[in-house]
């Protein structure tokens, strides 16, 4: 080791060892010049014999002293008496407060949320959302079906004024069920989600047709128990309308005789049990409360009807919407992609990008673009530009190797005696038959290298003059 004077020197390793330490370290070294006066002086600890505690406690007091320390009290008063004030001193401990819950993986919480707190937290979510975590969680499940305002909720916060409210023979949740599921509610096809809001259900096609009867089939089914003709309660039945083709146009009844009015088999059969029941249970009042069960009934399908056709028009604006919306991000795909295909070594134009496969992939997808849709059709793109640029260079080698052939014309393979045509131009230009896409691809089809611009006869031959 080196002191600040630049003299060198040793010091011995210190070893923790439980004995006194050797003289050496007992020893100040002496950091003078070599071969100047060595001298070194012994350093002696002194051990102090001290008390553990010289503090005097209040009941090592003797009698005579604990009479002395009461007349100090008294006459300095109960304020100014250190030991009552010490006596009286009480302790004050503050409340400890649980820090902010730590996340850890794997480690479920101790404690959980308050269902109240759940109760505001869903009722800012997606209807669709809540109606998938009710199929998906039990104990959503429960939470949602024992709080059924939560969904109405739902519906004002994510769409406001703009969603019309369900009528009163429908609750928010088969509401949100008949908006955001799918699922034909008959056969269980999943494809299905076309939902008849004039019925309230949502079919597929096959069993939508077999569910409904047509207007003209329906007037012989509204007997009463007597058999007497009861079609003035058909205005009862909600209806709906099917063009020509048998398919469903929307909420009836039509108006001209191109389309068709349908009802629903089951609502035909229950509103005559209805009739019947009510007639039967108030025989000798019923020819003068049937006016009042008549124009309730009407009202409630008029009800329907009027929000059917709300409903309808809100779909076809939710669709007209999205379309344009996916037209933009299908757009904003193409420009996103084009100027980076437009970067790369060597650059790629959109010419030859709308030839590739994987381009016209990436384009339809109604997404917007970022930096992974680009890198993964980057080595797509780049390896059909490849074959592309190598098939456009083997198309204009095969059409170069045209000119070192005899002259030769469609009209003339297979037939042993050319026409008077042939012969007089072969005289004084060359004829090669040439298909647009085989021979000079379909790149450049003008831009075959050392030859002339083609001309074309009327027979579809080529022909490179001299």
């Amino acid at each position: 080791m080196v002191n600040h004077k630049n003299v060198t020197f040793t010091v011995n390793k210190q070893t923790p060892i439980q004995e006194p330490p050797p003289v050496a370290y007992g020893i100040v070294i002496n950091y003078g010049k070599p071969g100047a006066k060595q001298t070194s002086t012994r350093v002696y600890r002194a051990k102090l014999k001290l008390e553990e505690d010289r503090k005097r406690n209040v009941d090592d007091l003797d009698d005579d002293e604990e009479g002395t320390s009461q007349t100090k009290k008294f006459i300095m008063g109960p304020r100014k008496s250190p030991v009552m004030a010490k006596s009286k001193r009480t302790v004050t401990y503050k409340p400890q407060l649980s820090g902010p819950t730590k996340f850890r993986k794997g480690k479920p919480l101790a404690k959980g949320i308050d269902l109240d707190c759940w109760f505001t937290i869903l009722s800012f979510a997606d209807p669709s959302q809540l109606l998938e975590m009710r199929s998906k969680i039990a104990s959503c499940f429960r939470f949602l079906r024992d709080n059924p305002m939560l969904w109405k909720y739902s519906r004002c916060f994510f769409y406001g004024d703009s969603l019309p409210d369900p009528p009163a023979d429908l609750t928010e949740f088969q509401y949100a069920h008949l908006r955001h599921g799918h699922g034909c509610m008959s056969c269980g096809t999943r494809s299905t989600r076309k939902t008849y809001w004039v019925f309230l259900r949502r079919w597929c096609k096959s069993c939508l047709h077999s569910k409904v009867v047509k207007g003209q089939d329906v007037v012989p089914m509204l007997k009463d128990y007597h058999g007497e003709d009861i079609s003035f309660i058909q205005k009862c039945l909600p209806s709906g309308i099917f063009d020509s083709w048998g398919n469903f146009v929307g909420a009836g009844p039509s108006n001209n005789h191109s389309v068709k009015t349908i009802y629903l088999l089951s609502d035909v059969k229950k509103l005559v049990a209805e009739y019947i029941k009510e007639s039967r249970d108030n025989y000798i009042s019923w020819h003068a409360e049937v006016r009042t069960w008549v124009v309730n009934k009407t009202k409630m399908n008029e009800d329907r009807r009027e929000f059917a056709r709300r409903m309808e028009l809100w779909e076809e604006m939710a669709r007209t919407s999205k379309s344009y919306g996916h037209q933009e991000n299908k757009t904003a795909r193409k420009m996103y992609f084009a100027d980076k295909a437009s970067k790369l070594t060597p650059p790629i134009s959109a010419q030859e990008m709308q030839l590739c496969p994987s381009y016209r992939r990436a384009v339809a997808i109604p997404k917007l673009p970022n930096m992974t849709s680009w890198m993964q059709l980057r080595p797509k793109l780049e390896k059909e530009a490849a074959a592309l640029a190598a098939k456009r260079a083997e198309d204009r080698e095969t059409a170069r190797g045209y000119t070192k052939y005899p002259p030769l014309r469609l009209s003339t393979i297979g037939s042993s005696t050319p026409s008077q045509y042939d012969t007089d131009f072969a005289s004084s230009s060359y004829q090669y038959p040439c298909s647009f896409p085989h021979l000079l691809g379909e790149w450049d089809f003008l831009e075959a290298s050392n030859l002339s611009t083609p001309l074309l006869d009327d027979s579809n031959s080529v022909f490179f003059p001299h």
